[in-house]
């Protein structure tokens, strides 16, 4: 043989290339699978199904890890989820392997954008401009940045160099839309939409934009132009309507007509609109719920606010309104199921609240639990405890007697125990010894104690502010009304008045709508005016995701000058109630302290006030004339004249709903009668102190 080579050698050289061949062939057959996997995720991330993506993408690196473009497939993923740090981990990863990929630089910028670690995002995408220049996508994204921290000058003269050399690039204008509506320049913004419109007349997302744009007007103008709001709205109906012409799948189309419709108050075809939504999420579940309650349907009201508190347990705005629909429908079934698994969420919240002392928080959630649920006996007596807590011991007494016992006949030892411990107690009370009824729940008027309260009405006159949409739940004002009015009315010193059966024609064939919006402080004064209010509520509500913000304002009836302004704000679960219980407190005190003299007996008075009005021993009380209480034209806050004053009335004993004092009377006679009125003054420590100071 040739060269030395043997027999057996030959046929092993004749087999190299065939093996050669194979592995070629097993390669790029790999290749072609890891390519449409890869395809298949790109698929996936453009319809919207991330995480479905996200999976195929980590199956691709598996196969080749240093897959770069499906490294940033999986990381854009990620940011898109949220889940930022496995998109910057990613990310980091991917630079190993490419320091200079614009991609991957201008991506990692949008994450650390979203992080809000700003300047390291700026360094990124001024790294990848000064390796692109002419790659717009990173200048809109430094522009994004610029918004964020609102350096919108600087967004703008981005977007600026951009139309400079790219001047019929349509994106460029929607942002400059975008920054304008953002700045509130709202005309200029809109300048910008239309130019979009008329760059790109087939696009359906510049209609999307302009007529978002147009919403937005109408809203900005429902106070100012009646006339131009509605042709601002008109304008967003046809944009819309332009765009699902050109595409018939776009919700965002659908939304914005559902929008216009909603703020119209044309619940039916808002209804219709909000049906469309592929998406029907917790919220706009909430909004059909909603619309359904406006136009009188309650049952499917029920039914929409059911679905979407399965979807969001914790909405407590949903549960509100289902909670008021339930006590509406069921009326007279007071153990009706639903009903009853409402109570006990409340019930179990109570609970909590006095487990941890919060007493304010524990006491409005045990009477939500009585109200939903009133039959249910371990309810009610676990209510009577925290009234035996509180010290106040008639009212426990009132709830084991007359409710436990008699009503729901429990009858057992230590019921009726406690039921004997209590009465021989309430004998030796205040009230026994004056001989009065300080509940008010005799029927005889020898024992009667008139209530002094002060008119307060909770107006739907807290505005969100539209302009930025930062809310969620479309009427949030309608159910915060709601939730605030119902924890005052547990004040004894106000008079809640009460709007919650308020009800108005909307325009759509016989339905009713909850309320009227209030838009002005004229309307609001003259609202208050007629409901007979000493005082009203009025503010601002800011919602997002996580958060609740409510700027109010306690405002006097008698002239619609602002008593006191209170701001609230809570993260967390349960952010409607701790604003409204917060809210009621910072009312509650600001509204002033005042009384009757209901009884006399030598210098000794009795007044209509005790420990649930936060009277306590030693407080110092002016007497005046019956009727005698003037307010101040200026302030609309009560005047304090001495020279009218009839006297001082010193507390010395305190009871649940009226106290005892001795008066001292002012001049050569004593001109105090039953009925005269009676204002806080202050501590009598802190006043003689005061006095010795001057």
């Amino acid at each position: 043989m040739r060269d030395g080579m043997t027999e057996k050698t030959v046929p092993a050289l004749v087999l190299i290339p065939f093996f050669l061949m194979l592995f070629a062939f097993h390669t790029a057959e790999a290749e072609s699978t890891i390519l449409q996997q890869y395809s298949l995720a790109l698929q996936k991330e453009s319809q919207g199904h991330c995480l479905e993506a996200i999976f195929i993408y980590r199956d691709v690196l598996k196969q080749n890890k240093y897959f770069l473009d499906a490294k940033i497939g999986l990381a854009r993923c990620y940011l898109k989820t949220g889940n930022l740090t496995l998109s910057e981990e990613t990310l980091l990863d991917a630079l190993k392997q490419d320091r200079k990929n614009v991609t991957v630089l201008t991506l990692l910028g949008r994450v650390y954008t979203s992080m809000k670690r700003y300047d390291e995002a700026e360094k990124l995408f001024l790294q990848a401009i000064d390796i692109e220049p002419t790659r717009y996508e990173t200048k809109y994204r430094l522009a994004d940045l610029y918004r964020a921290k609102g350096n919108y000058d600087r967004a703008i003269k981005l977007y600026t160099e951009i139309l400079k050399v790219y001047p019929q690039e349509v994106q460029t204008y929607i942002y400059l839309g975008i920054v304008y509506t953002e700045l509130g320049e709202l005309n200029k913004a809109g300048g910008f939409y239309r130019k979009a419109v008329s760059l790109d007349a087939q696009n359906p997302l510049t209609h999307i934009n302009l007529a978002r744009h147009y919403y937005r007007m109408g809203v900005y103008n429902a106070v100012r132009d009646q006339q131009a709001s509605d042709e601002y709205f008109d304008a967003a109906l046809y944009e819309a309507n332009t765009a699902l012409a050109i595409d018939s799948e776009l919700p965002e189309a659908h939304s914005i007509l559902a929008s216009v419709y909603f703020f119209r108050k044309e619940y039916t075809e808002a209804g219709e609109q909000y049906l469309l939504l592929p998406d029907k999420n917790y919220l706009v579940l909430y909004t059909l719920g909603f619309c359904k309650e406006a136009l009188g349907d309650l049952e499917k009201a029920a039914e929409f606010y059911k679905r979407a508190l399965t979807g969001r347990i914790d909405d407590e705005i949903v549960r509100f309104r289902l909670e008021n629909i339930l006590l509406k429908l069921y009326r007279q079934d007071l153990s009706q199921p639903e009903r009853v698994g409402l109570s006990d969420y409340h019930f179990s919240k109570a609970r909590f609240y006095l487990d941890k002392n919060i007493m304010d928080k524990a006491f409005i959630h045990y009477k939500r639990a009585v109200i939903l649920d009133p039959l249910n006996p371990e309810k009610r007596l676990a209510m009577a405890e925290f009234y035996r807590m509180k010290k106040y011991y008639e009212q426990y007494l009132y709830e084991l007697k007359n409710i436990i016992h008699d009503t729901l006949d429990i009858d057992t030892v230590d019921i009726r125990d406690r039921i004997e411990i209590y009465q021989s107690r309430v004998r030796k009370n205040l009230a026994a010894q004056w001989g009065v009824d300080q509940y008010g729940r005799s029927e005889n008027p020898a024992t009667e104690i008139p209530a002094t309260k002060s008119r307060v009405a909770v107006l739907d006159a807290f505005r969100s502010d539209y302009i930025r949409e930062n809310f969620l739940h479309k009427r949030l004002s309608i159910t915060f009304r709601d939730a605030l009015s119902f924890v005052l009315s547990y004040y004894p010193k106000i008079e809640n008045i009460d709007q919650t059966a308020d009800a108005v024609n909307d325009g759509n064939g016989g339905g009713t709508a909850l309320s009227h919006e209030i838009q002005t402080p004229a309307q609001a004064l003259r609202a208050a005016q007629s409901l007979g209010a000493d005082y009203y509520i009025t503010g601002a509500i800011e919602e997002t995701r996580d958060s609740l913000k409510v700027d109010a304002f306690l405002i006097s009836g008698f002239n619609g000058k602002i008593v006191q302004e209170f701001t609230t704000y809570y993260t967390g679960n349960d952010r409607l109630f701790n604003t409204v219980i917060s809210l009621a407190e910072d009312i509650n005190n600001a509204i002033p302290l005042y009384g009757t003299i209901v009884r006399l007996e030598g210098d000794r008075a009795l007044i209509n006030l005790g420990r649930a009005h936060g009277v306590q021993k030693n407080e110092v009380f002016h007497i005046f004339h019956q009727g005698g209480l003037r307010k101040n034209p200026e302030t609309g806050e009560f005047e304090v004249d001495p020279e009218v004053s009839l006297g001082e009335l010193t507390i010395t004993k305190v009871d649940e709903m009226i106290s005892e004092g001795e008066y001292t009377f002012k001049g050569l006679f004593n001109r105090v009668n039953v009925y005269d009125s009676v204002l806080f003054e202050g501590m009598k420590e802190d006043l003689e102190s005061s006095e010795k100071k001057e």
